[in-house]
């Protein structure tokens, strides 16, 4: 199987703090999509695919929100179709008609989008039946071990198969292990995210580490 670079993650601290903000943390949330799209063009990253995180309900508490994203985006020099917008599991949405009026808008302007860390919350299957995102990421939890794991192989093939019939991409995140990784490609993934391949850097001069294929015992 070919081996390249599928997409850049960017993550970006806190540009202020909560407190400056009275703890509204979903105005945080996209000031840090904000700076990680400033990130993304600093590192001169071309038209390479960037995925930044997003709470759901930014999209619904924050007026105008796909707005301002697509305007941080024109003013970093990127494109919205090489943006993948990744929403986290981890709050229920009470204003759905709202959110998936967003989700038309950024999937009109060509952006992408993505369910991250799949199995770490409890709104995953909600977000899974209101709209149907280009890619979901499994969480780490579920991939540590995963070549030991019985019952995590079990979810993780269902998973799989879910997708493939709501032809939704699956890519596999917290890999640290070479046999992490040849469980979960002989399952039928093949984008990967973890350790294995590239630690976290600042800056964007990141190194990729291709590992070796072990023999089978």
């Amino acid at each position: 199987m070919a081996r390249s670079v599928a997409a850049i993650e960017a993550l970006a601290a806190d540009p202020v703090s909560a407190e400056a903000l009275d703890g509204d943390v979903y105005q945080l949330d996209l000031l840090r999509a904000k700076a990680a799209f400033a990130a993304a063009q600093a590192a001169n990253i071309g038209r390479q695919t960037l995925c930044i995180n997003l709470q759901p309900m930014t999209l619904v508490m924050i007026p105008r929100t796909v707005e301002q994203l697509l305007a941080d985006i024109e003013t970093n020099r990127l494109v919205p179709e090489q943006v993948v917008i990744e929403f986290t599991e981890s709050e229920i949405i009470p204003h759905m008609e709202a959110f998936t009026d967003a989700i038309r808008q950024l999937k009109s302007a060509g952006i992408k989008l993505a369910i991250d860390d799949f199995g770490a919350g409890f709104a995953g299957l909600q977000l899974l039946a209101q709209f149907q995102p280009e890619r979901l990421k499994i969480n780490w939890e579920l991939i540590r071990d995963i070549h030991k794991s019985g019952p995590r192989q079990a979810i993780i093939l269902a998973i799989i198969r879910c997708c493939a019939s709501l032809e939704i991409a699956v890519s596999a995140t917290g890999i640290e292990q070479p046999e992490e990784w040849m469980w979960l490609e002989a399952a039928g993934i093949s984008h990967f995210q973890g350790n294995l391949f590239a630690k976290p850097c600042v800056g964007g001069s990141f190194r990729i580490a291709w590992p070796e294929r072990k023999a089978e015992q």
